[in-house]
């Protein structure tokens, strides 16, 4: 009995043994870094869905929103250490990337569904494949006025300041008045450099949006995109605007109270039955070619993390995705964006975001330029000339270019 007690206790240390070094040899459960936009609230209704994911695919998410998003992520790969995945709005930056062969192609289940204009595709030594994927969209030709305040009347509520990235809420403006004046055909050729910016479309673009805002040029260079309280330029007291042109985004500093109505309807100049629209969105790309990236960027164009995503933040500041995945709850204007993003006839991609870094920048200083004397035609000529000079610069360099800009919605349009 003695040597049998003695063979069993034996037993029973190497096995806990056993266990014991198994239990410290268990690989940990792999995790994907993503590097995107969102930081404050917008960052943790994201999470919510990074956390879905974890849960039904064990895999963990290392998460870093930064509103330094191009310098960071440059930053990451001087020193060889990308994200496996970064989610971006320039499709110049990811054209870029994607022919120096940073980029991973996209899975074929997700490349299926990734829709133009947000990820043309790209023809890279000698072969076609899609890069970059949206997995939020915004729609950019939308003006935003309060019941009772006519869109078609009234002041425009303009802030240019928005930190490294100051004037793009102009270079959206110019954007969407040439789209409107010129149609897509003209805008494309503009986006992709094959259109001057001296053209007399260009230059028309430039001149109409000055005059639209008239007084209001030294307001939008003493205010940010949101309001100087961040609280939206709408409900700025003292000010006396009472409309603002700005992406479906904002109406998240406003709650369900705020109207929308399209730029076309809402700026007499501008009207026509085009049904372009502009469009902006925040796509997700590939660095590393690993299971995990490959299993979250497949989870995230699909319809189960964007009805979380939905579910996860208050509906003023529900997202929008290139296809529609429901009801959009009680705001009228949020059902109304959606209808238009599904229903129009030609999605054109934020002009700016297509454009090269170098050429994108030197944009966003002419409009801050402009908005010093918006009436001088001397000065317009000189901007324009500059940034001829910035796209020419970048052609000799064989900076790519995207593809193409404009295209019907996924599923609709002509």
């Amino acid at each position: 009995m003695t040597r049998s007690l003695r063979l069993l206790l034996a037993l029973c240390l190497f096995a806990g043994l056993a266990l014991t070094s198994a239990a410290c040899t268990k690989e940990p459960p792999p995790t994907v870094s993503v590097l995107g936009p969102w930081t404050g609230d917008e960052a943790e209704s994201f999470e919510t869905v990074l956390e879905q994911f974890t849960g039904k695919y064990g895999i963990e998410v290392d998460y870093q929103g930064t509103t330094s998003l191009r310098e960071t992520l440059l930053a990451q790969m001087q020193a060889g250490s990308p994200p496996d995945i970064a989610v971006l709005n320039s499709l110049g930056e990811l054209t870029e990337y994607a022919h120096k062969g940073v980029l991973v192609p996209l899975p074929e289940n997700v490349r299926e569904r990734s829709p133009e204009p947000w990820a043309p595709e790209l023809t890279i030594r000698g072969r076609k494949n899609t890069y970059w994927t949206p997995i939020k969209v915004d729609l950019k030709s939308v003006v935003w006025h309060y019941p009772g305040r006519p869109a078609q009347r009234g002041n425009w509520c303009i802030g240019m300041g928005s930190g490294a990235t100051t004037g793009w809420p102009g270079s959206d403006w110019i954007e969407d008045i040439l789209l409107q004046k010129s149609g897509p055909a003209v805008y494309e050729q503009w986006a992709t450099g094959e259109l001057a910016w001296g053209s007399k479309e260009v230059r028309e673009a430039w001149k109409t949006w000055g005059r639209l805002i008239g007084s209001r040029a030294d307001a939008a260079l003493r205010s940010d995109f949101e309001g100087n309280d961040g609280k939206g330029l709408l409900k700025r007291t003292g000010d006396g605007c009472g409309r603002e042109h700005q992406g479906s985004f904002v109406r998240r500093l406003y709650g369900k109270d705020v109207a929308y109505a399209p730029t076309t309807e809402a700026v007499a100049e501008l009207d026509n039955n085009r049904g372009a629209y502009e469009v902006a969105g925040d796509m997700a790309a590939m660095f590393r070619d690993t299971g995990g990236a490959r299993s979250l960027i497949t989870f995230l164009t699909g319809d189960e993390a964007r009805a979380t995503w939905a579910r996860a933040v208050p509906e003023s500041n529900r997202p929008f995705f290139p296809v529609s995945v429901g009801s959009y709850g009680d705001a009228w204007a949020n059902r109304a964006v959606n209808e238009t993003l599904t229903g129009a006839e030609r999605l054109c991609a934020d002009a700016s975001d297509v454009m090269p870094a170098g050429v994108r920048g030197a944009f966003y200083r002419a409009v801050l330029e402009f908005l010093a004397a918006p009436e001088d035609a001397e000065l317009l000529t000189g901007l324009l000339r500059q940034l001829d000079d910035e796209t020419a610069r970048h052609r000799e360099l064989g900076t790519p270019r995207v593809p193409s800009v404009c295209a019907a919605p996924p599923g609709g349009g002509q």
